[in-house]
């Protein structure tokens, strides 16, 4: 197989992004409320989750296994992101409305939490194909550099949280 340096980065950046949500929400904590945990999260995926599966070392067929997968998955989000769109413009419509239809927000938003949720399932089913791929020595490498993360980022808020009080 012919497979391009920058088509084999992208390829586990895209895997990366997929197995850093799930396994950022298993490291992060929930105690100090969801506004840190979200913070975290996006930053995790923003950032660190690249760097999960560069650093696992996948093997050629690994990661031409992982890229299969994205791609499955990628084609579910691209259809979920029109149905935002449309759904999007249902509320906007429905807030310019002349009069308010409390049934039809009730359905429109039971439709977007049924949604949200499939495709949450979806993720994570995908982050488990994943993690399938992964040998036992990468699966327990990726819970060291997930261990590694959570505490650099309680180091990080710890430090965010004292510049704060310093500052008022």
């Amino acid at each position: 197989m012919n497979v391009s340096r920058g088509s084999v980065q992208k390829m586990i950046a895209v895997a990366a992004m997929a197995v850093a949500i799930p396994l950022g929400a298993y490291a992060g904590g929930h105690s100090e409320g969801g506004k840190k945990q979200h913070s975290e999260m996006r930053h995790y995926h923003k950032h660190g989750g690249m760097g999960v599966l560069k650093k696992l070392d996948l093997t050629e067929a690994q990661q031409a296994q992982v890229k299969e997968i994205m791609s499955k998955q990628k084609a579910e989000m691209k259809a979920a992101m029109g149905d935002r769109r449309a759904h999007r413009d249902e509320m906007k419509s429905l807030v310019e409305q002349d009069t308010f239809d409390a049934a039809k927000a009730e359905r429109l938003i039971a439709q977007q939490q049924d949604k949200e949720r499939a495709a949450k399932v979806g993720m994570l089913r995908t982050q488990h194909e994943i993690y399938k791929v992964l040998t036992p020595e990468q699966r327990e490498k990726a819970k060291v550099i997930r261990a590694e993360w959570k505490e650099k980022m309680k180091e990080r808020y710890k430090n965010k949280a004292a510049d704060s009080s310093k500052a008022m």
